[in-house]
């Protein structure tokens, strides 16, 4: 974050920086602006994908916003880190920081800030344990999965809390999967 010209410490965003500090704040926009350059790179969109570093500002104090009336209002210290990937992928959908070169013949790049989110929400699901592979006969659950999270983030009506609410539920599926799988 450019440090002369922060949102945060300027527009009234001050408290932001005085709440979380100031290092919390430029480290969560680094990560975001990490995200999506590694999204870039992954996908070989160099020539074709620009972030937009004023668009990633604004999600990192929207972010903040959110995360303040949620601690005050839940009377929690810390979030977890569920919440952290639901409202910093709502933000990134919302504001859509990834910005399309050139506009002729970019179909494929419509839904580019949907798709990083969707490969961005898979990380975090997948990499919990990491290096398991899937049995091949539930391949087709997990691809119906994605494939479902792809199109919702695309075409589907989405907010913070229920984005939470998909990756809550994975994870109590995953979680009585195990209780399952170690009652027999």
């Amino acid at each position: 974050m450019d440090e002369k010209n922060s949102m945060a410490e300027s527009g009234g965003y001050q408290y932001l920086i005085q709440k979380f500090g100031k290092e919390k704040v430029t480290s969560r926009f680094e990560f975001v602006n990490k995200i999506l350059q590694q999204y870039i790179l992954q996908n070989q969109y160099e020539s074709r994908v620009s972030v937009c570093q004023n668009i990633v500002e604004h999600i990192v104090i929207d972010y903040f916003v959110d995360i303040d009336r949620l601690k005050e209002f839940q009377e929690i210290e810390l979030v977890n880190e569920i919440k952290i990937y639901s409202y910093l992928s709502y933000w990134i959908l919302r504001h859509k920081p990834l910005q399309i070169i050139a506009c002729d013949g970019q179909d494929d790049l419509v839904f580019v800030n949907e798709e990083c989110v969707a490969d961005f929400l898979c990380s975090f699901l997948f990499t919990k344990p990491d290096n398991i592979p899937f049995i091949a006969e539930q391949k087709p659950q997990i691809d119906e999965f994605v494939k479902t999270l792809r199109y919702h983030l695309a075409y589907r009506s989405y907010s913070a809390q229920n984005i939470e609410l998909m990756l809550l539920a994975f994870n109590a599926g995953r979680g009585y999967q195990y209780s399952v799988d170690y009652q027999r």
